[in-house]
């Protein structure tokens, strides 16, 4: 709540105190102005006297010369006396207002001491902010909803979300997360421009990537209203480093919080299952609609992509993450080259780790099923099946390569060093009496070369969809 008196910049418990001090600044100025106005004049104000000549006698003094002497006081000065009291009346005046200047100056200081009152960190976070403000962007998504009228086939655009942007190129480009529109049929990008007015544009879905949790949007505007980020890398990032955070949270665009890199290396699932790697992990406030922001070192260039944050309230806890902007890097430009993004996978469906130990499954990764004629079923892959003595369970992924796969996010990694059409040595644990003894399994250890294909997400019918970004993948 902001109180009245405190929109002119002066806050409430300080207005009194301004306001007596100049009131007793007054005083003191008209008081002086009239004590020299009325006051007789002193001797050392009055004309210069004759000299005395040295031919003539002492005078001697009167009583019938004492009244001339008191008319001579009574009469009104002359010109120079006027003069004289005039400018000590405007010394004393400015006397007094030099000194409620500093008075004032001194209880709530002016703009150039509490400029140089900043410390150079404070300096260099204010300029910062200023230059890299207009390169976050503020996000509105809506989704298609019925007006709720009888009979009508009407479907109207509500709001359901508001979150961040980052101003890749002055193409139009803006990269933000793909859970902040996955749910979404359209979307508005409101940008500040150069001159510090804010314009809204429609955006345009460029492409999406789940499994990193990015997507790219595009908007139609002239490029010397955009102001790109400077991107920065995160290989050389060390724990302790100050970094800042700028966002929507709540809807509040372009705030600032700061803080530094609390961690490196962290990990976290994405909504497709497979996992994030080489997170950031920061103490700056991360809130709700900081989704999609700018993570800043301390020279302004983007090291990273706020995301997500640990809390068990949904608020800032103090543990937020940010997608590295390697990671960004790479990820962007094959949406905006391709719009699209192919991963080589084995074509495969598999079942959870996490469900798979509730069976006492040994560690890998389970195959559920294998498409008949897909490379994998040519290999020789088999999946799990269900048999009148019950389910046989299928192969197990324990290496790719000469990498141990232990879950699914060891298979993802492991895959991610391919690329579609590659053929790969895969070590599989087969269920078949006489092999290796695991509890109360018996395998056989098994080797199949198979020849990876593409996955691939892409956005279908993102404005018509209704229920969000439409898109196709596999394993």
């Amino acid at each position: 709540f902001i109180h009245p008196c405190t929109a002119t910049g002066i806050p409430m418990r300080v207005a009194p105190v301004c306001a007596g001090m100049l009131g007793m600044r007054l005083l003191l100025l008209l008081g002086a102005l009239q004590c020299l106005a009325f006051s007789p004049p002193s001797p050392a104000l009055s004309s210069r006297p004759s000299l005395p000549c040295p031919h003539k006698s002492r005078i001697r003094t009167s009583a019938s010369s004492l009244p001339s002497t008191l008319s001579m006081q009574l009469k009104p000065p002359s010109g120079d006396d006027l003069t004289r009291r005039g400018v000590f009346a405007l010394g004393a005046a400015l006397g007094v207002g030099v000194l409620g200047q500093k008075a004032g100056s001194m209880s709530f200081g002016s703009t150039a001491a509490s400029d140089r009152l900043l410390t150079p960190s404070e300096q260099n976070t204010i300029a910062l902010f200023k230059e890299t403000t207009q390169s976050v962007v503020f996000i509105s998504t809506f989704a298609e909803a019925n007006t709720g009228r009888y009979f009508s086939m009407d479907a109207e655009q509500m709001e359901t979300g508001t979150g961040s942007g980052i101003v890749w190129d002055d193409k139009g480009h803006i990269v933000t997360n793909y859970h902040l529109i996955r749910s979404a049929s359209s979307a508005q990008v409101s940008v500040m421009g150069k001159d510090g007015v804010s314009a809204v544009f429609t955006a345009k879905l460029t492409g999406v990537d789940p499994d990193k949790d990015i997507a790219v949007l595009s908007i139609n505007v002239p490029g010397t209203q955009l102001k790109p980020v400077r991107q920065g890398a995160t290989k050389d990032l060390e724990v302790g480093q100050l970094v800042l955070a700028i966002g929507n949270p709540f809807g509040l665009d372009h705030t600032l919080t700061t803080g530094v890199i609390s961690g490196l290396g962290r990990s976290m699932k994405a909504t497709t299952g497979r996992t994030i790697r080489n997170l950031i992990q920061t103490d700056a406030a991360i809130n709700p609609g900081n989704s999609g922001g700018a993570l800043l070192d301390s020279r302004g260039r983007l090291i990273g992509m706020n995301t997500a944050i640990y809390s068990p309230s949904g608020t800032s806890a103090g543990i937020g993450f940010a997608i590295p902007c390697d990671t960004i890097k790479a990820v962007v430009e094959r949406l905006i080259t391709f719009g699209q993004t192919v991963r080589p996978v084995l074509g495969i469906t598999y079942m959870e780790g996490q469900q798979a130990r509730m069976f006492g499954l040994p560690r890998g990764v389970l195959v559920l099923n294998v498409p008949p004629g897909s490379p994998a079923a040519e290999a020789g892959l088999q999946g799990t099946t269900r048999s009148r003595e019950g389910i046989e369970l299928g192969d197990i992924i324990v290496g790719v390569g000469s990498e141990p796969i232990g879950d699914e996010a060891d298979l993802f990694d492991a895959l991610e060093k391919y690329k579609p059409g590659d053929t790969v040595k895969v070590s599989v644990l087969r269920d078949r009496p006489g092999g290796l003894r695991s509890g109360r399994f018996i395998f056989d250890l098994e080797e199949l070369n198979i020849k990876l294909v593409g996955s691939t997400y892409k956005v279908v019918n993102w404005q018509d969809a209704g229920a969000g970004p439409q898109v196709r993948g596999g394993r």
